[in-house]
């Protein structure tokens, strides 16, 4: 009587679960280093983005309240603009005067000129190195 041994093919090879096992590992971690630079890029556009947003929000409140203002007084340090209303009450601009949690101000000078006022500033985001800095000119009102 002969007796036929059948052969197990059925299965994985300890080989062939090391190579499964080393290829899901290296896709996991490509997948999450893909992962984690996409949300470091997106952290960076939203603090870009809130800086930029505050950046905006200084310069409107800037032009108003310059617009508004039929006299200007400059500190001797050029750090502070005062500002006469025609109803002849104040209103003063320093560098902390925008500061909030998120940037602040760092640097910040008025230069007064005929019928204007030059402003130079730098605004930093406090969580990131992220900075702006820029010059513009504001004119006053055109008074009727």
């Amino acid at each position: 009587m002969s007796t036929k041994k059948s052969k197990n093919n059925k299965g994985f090879t300890l080989i062939e679960t090391i190579i499964a096992l080393a290829l899901g590992l290296l896709a996991t971690t490509m997948i999450l280093y893909i992962f984690t630079v996409g949300l470091s890029h997106i952290r960076t556009i939203k603090n870009t983005e809130n800086l930029h947003s505050n950046t905006m929000f200084f310069l409107n409140t800037l032009t108003y309240w310059v617009k508004q203002g039929k006299v200007f007084t400059v500190s001797p340090a050029h750090d502070t603009l005062t500002i006469t209303l025609p109803n002849n009450t104040t209103t003063t601009i320093a560098t902390s005067t925008f500061n909030t949690a998120d940037v602040e101000v760092t640097a910040l000078t008025f230069t007064p000129m005929s019928k204007s006022v030059q402003i130079n500033f730098t605004m930093r985001a406090k969580n990131s190195s992220e900075t702006i800095s820029a010059t513009t000119t504001i004119a006053q009102r055109a008074v009727q």
